[in-house]
């Protein structure tokens, strides 16, 4: 008897299961969905019954066309969905479809604030300038108005590149990438006027042509570099002792331009020739044609061979000669 009772449950079942795969599919579109991504499929818009797993699964992936963008709508007619369900290509055949006359279609969003771009980018540019400027000597500030944008859901990224590095005389542009699970969604350029200040070396007395720089004919005043020319300099290791090519009016902001070593060969002195051979070491007496710093190359007669030669400033009596040819 409970053999027989089991049977017959076991058969009710079966017919149920078969009566309601006969049925087939039924497809009932929403009148308002939300969708996240940038392609609508049928799952998002649609509820889906009947038939088996797989059957509900392949129609839910179906791709209905481009999705709005995240935060904003459109709308889709009965008209619209129909071209868009054909132009998929799948078989639709057997399936039970409840349309509305229209769809409206909103994107899924997230919201990422302006102020949380202008952070992300302002890291980036101090990260790139280095640890070695303070925050008081570096000034960010945007270029215009930064307004919030909206994402899909999801896990956000947000990644930055600087394309023209930074700039101190003109903006710096930021491109700040949003990555929403993995996938690039956009790019975005910011803009952003950055300043550098630094301790800068400027005269504080009117120097003349030919006379050296020392240490009362300076001071360091905190300047905007981007209004400076190049060549400016920081620190006085790098100029006092150095001798001004032309005057210099106090207040003038000192520059490398503006000076030269001193010179320590006087045009027509006598001055020592030398030229390195392998392990030899030749001299000569020689007369210089121009005045020289130490480093510089300048012209000198051979006294021997009243040649005139090329010669590189080793100190105040001695020139290297870079080819020598004696007589």
């Amino acid at each position: 008897m409970g053999k027989k009772i089991g049977l017959l449950i076991l058969l009710q079942f079966c017919f149920s299961l078969s009566l309601a795969l006969a049925q087939g599919v039924a497809v009932t579109i929403f009148e308002h969905a939300f969708v996240n991504g940038k392609t609508i499929t049928l799952g998002e818009i649609a509820d889906i019954g009947g038939g088996s797993l797989e059957q509900v699964q392949r129609l839910g992936q179906l791709q209905l066309g481009a999705a709005p963008h995240p935060g904003s709508s459109f709308v889709l007619t009965k008209e619209m969905l129909d071209m868009r369900l054909v132009a998929t290509g799948a078989d639709l055949s057997g399936i039970t479809w409840e349309i509305p006359s229209s769809l409206t279609v909103s994107g899924s969003s997230q919201s990422i604030s302006g102020q949380a771009l202008i952070d992300k980018a302002i890291s980036a540019i101090r990260s790139q300038v280095g640890s070695t400027v303070t925050d008081d000597d570096l000034v960010i500030s945007s270029v215009g108005n930064v307004q919030e944008i909206q994402v899909p859901i999801g896990n956000v990224v947000l990644s930055t590149s600087l394309p023209y590095g930074i700039r101190y005389n003109t903006p710096t542009t930021v491109l700040i990438t949003t990555n929403v699970n993995e996938q690039r969604f956009t790019k975005l350029p910011l803009k952003f006027d950055v300043k550098l200040y630094r301790q800068i070396a400027v005269a504080t007395r009117e120097v003349n042509a030919g006379d050296l720089i020392t240490e009362d004919a300076l001071r360091f005043e905190r300047m905007d570099t981007g209004k400076l020319a190049a060549g400016y300099i920081m620190d006085k290791k790098k100029i006092v002792g150095l001798m001004a090519r032309r005057s210099i009016t106090p207040g003038a902001v000192l520059t490398d331009s503006m000076v030269v070593k001193p010179i320590v060969i006087k045009r027509s002195s006598s001055v020592t020739l030398v030229t390195r051979i392998a392990t030899m070491e030749v001299t000569a007496v020689g007369q210089a044609m121009q005045d020289g710093y130490e480093g510089q190359l300048i012209r000198v007669r051979n006294a021997n061979s009243n040649k005139i030669i090329l010669g590189k400033v080793l100190n105040e009596s001695t020139v290297e000669v870079l080819t020598y040819k004696g007589t």
